[in-house]
């Protein structure tokens, strides 16, 4: 339950603290004076969007902090899901900046805005105006349905089954889309797969067919050149090697005079001997160049093949273009392989449609099987409300796909008198018959103690009188499963309270400010008889304002 709650700098709140107690909460107070305000702060503290706009002081930040105790609840998964210290005293505190920023925090730690909504699917329920309007909605009517049914957890694991076979068919629409476009482009790659392979570009290639290419095309040039020297080392009268000879002559003759000579006539003796061995190679090398135009023109042919894939890939080395080969095979086996991963996962896709449907099968025979106790519930409920007369049926019809909440689709229809065939609830129902039918929905979803707090405000829009005394014991009559916060306009409903709370206004020179004060026995009568005559509070009011009280 929640014990206190502290908003500050909120509408027409400056700062306020409210000590909340077990059973049933009522809030009443004149038109305007913030009544609404409270329920506006504590959903802000689950999760509803903030809006900068709600500052009391535009300059200040707003806080709204709520404490709750949560001993009697099995909350502690949820504390592990988000990683936070269990105690069971709850501390949600939500701040606002000026800027209309938001952090919320549970129990001192940061927490996100999905966090706070998880708690409070767990802890309250928040009844507005807003929610009986929903009453008309088919997705509404559903989820009162598995309320009323206890399907959360049925509910939990077709949402999961759903949420896998949506993964599947998006990944299965994705692959057939990438297969019809390899489709496509499979006859473009494998013409320039098999256009580089039937080249064979080898490592390195266009280097050695460029240096045999130089060759060839200067081959007498070379072989000229190479004849030459050969000539000028070794076979000319006055070749290199001959004027050696010479040289080594002449130190023989001095060696005995000229100490020197030994060293010179070894270095000598050493160039002679590279001399002849170059000029032997040079020889070789002339003998093996040869001027073949054939062979010149295959050179030719291979280099302008190389260079035109080189052109067209814009690269430069054989190297690059081997890779693209291997690219394009890589591409030309991705789609090969794409038939049979469709296949693969057309039969995951076959597995968990079967999952899904089996578990579609077992959500709906759970509602099938609550719809008419849950219409004889209300019913009941109805007739405690003062109306005996009213007729409730909960029809159920199979949808022609799968969504995100089953293949049902849930239809409430009602009728307020007798004789009246039941009809859809927008067409037939006041706004006092839909306050009255929401709130027997709801005591019926919370005897179940699913949520340990309901805060309801506009449930007694269009009633009064003895109804409005049965909607009081309505209420009364949930409060001992859970706590109730009740924000009523209406005596009869006001008296069946164990608290009672009076929010009012205060006007200062430049400022209008929302106050909120736990009346006392006394106070009570005084209040519950304004909320009957008016502001001219007669003894006779004070007289039915007692009664009242002692009828609780």
């Amino acid at each position: 339950m929640i014990t206190r709650l502290t908003i500050e700098n909120y509408a027409l709140i400056r700062k306020l603290e409210i000590d909340f107690h077990a059973g049933f909460n009522v809030i009443t107070g004149e038109t305007g004076a913030g009544k609404s305000i409270l329920v506006g702060a504590i959903s802000l503290l689950f999760g509803q969007r903030a809006d900068g706009s709600a500052l009391y002081d535009a300059s200040q930040k707003c806080i709204i902090e709520g404490f709750f105790i949560i001993s009697e609840l099995t909350v502690q998964p949820l504390f592990e899901e988000y990683d936070l210290d269990y105690d069971p005293t709850l501390i949600i505190r939500r701040e606002i900046t000026p800027q209309g920023k938001s952090r919320a925090f549970i129990n001192d730690t940061p927490v996100t805005l999905n966090a706070l909504k998880a708690f409070a699917e767990r802890l309250v329920d928040i009844h507005s105006q807003h929610h009986s309007l929903l009453l008309n909605e088919s997705l509404f009517q559903l989820s009162l349905v598995d309320q009323f049914a206890g399907n959360s957890r049925i509910v939990e694991e077709y949402s999961e089954c759903y949420r896998r076979y949506l993964v599947a068919k998006k990944n299965l629409e994705k692959l057939k889309a990438e297969e019809q476009k390899a489709i496509a482009d499979k006859d473009y790659f494998t013409f320039l797969f098999n256009e580089i392979a039937e080249v064979n570009p080898q490592p390195g290639e266009e280097v050695t067919l460029e240096e045999e290419f130089n060759m060839l095309t200067h081959a007498e040039l070379i072989k000229s050149a190479l004849y030459k020297i050969n000539t000028l080392l070794l076979e000319d009268d006055f070749s290199i090697l001959n004027q050696l000879v010479e040289v080594k002559s002449s130190l023989v003759a001095i060696r005995n005079y000229y100490p020197q000579s030994e060293e010179l006539l070894s270095r000598v003796e050493s160039s002679y001997i590279e001399i002849k061995d170059l000029a032997g190679e040079l020889l070789s090398d002339a003998d093996k160049v040869s001027v073949d135009a054939s062979q010149l023109e295959q050179v030719s042919q291979r280099l302008d093949l190389l260079n035109k894939l080189f052109l067209k890939h814009r690269i430069t080395t054989a190297d690059e273009l081997i890779a693209i080969r291997d690219e394009f095979d890589e591409k030309l086996n991705a789609i090969e392989s794409l038939g049979s991963e469709i296949s693969e996962l057309m039969e995951v896709l076959t597995q968990i449609e079967r999952q899904l449907t089996l578990s579609a099968e077992k959500l709906t025979a759970s509602r099938q099987l609550q719809c008419e106790p849950m219409a004889s519930e209300i019913k009941s409920v109805l007739s405690q409300l003062g109306m005996k007369d009213a007729e409730i049926a909960i029809k159920i019809s199979r949808k022609p796909s799968y969504s995100p909440n089953g293949v049902d689709e849930i239809l409430f229809l009602f009728s307020a008198n007798r004789g009246q065939m039941p009809k859809s609830i927008d067409k037939v129902a006041s706004g006092g018959e839909i306050s009255r039918l929401m709130l027997a929905i709801k005591s019926l979803i919370h005897t179940r103690k699913l949520i340990p707090i309901a805060i309801f405000d506009e449930i007694d829009t269009g009633v009064s009188g003895d109804v409005a005394a049965k909607v009081g014991n309505i209420l009364a009559k949930m409060s001992k499963n859970l706590q109730i916060i009740v924000i009523s306009h209406l005596p009869q409903i006001a008296a069946k309270a164990d608290n009672h709370f009076f929010v009012y206004k205060e006007t200062h020179e430049n400022s209008t400010l929302s106050n909120i004060k736990l009346l006392s026995h006394n106070e009570r009568v005084n209040e519950i008889a304004q909320m009957i005559s008016g502001e001219q509070i007669s003894d006779a009011a004070i007289a039915t304002a007692r009664n009242l009280l002692n009828e609780k």
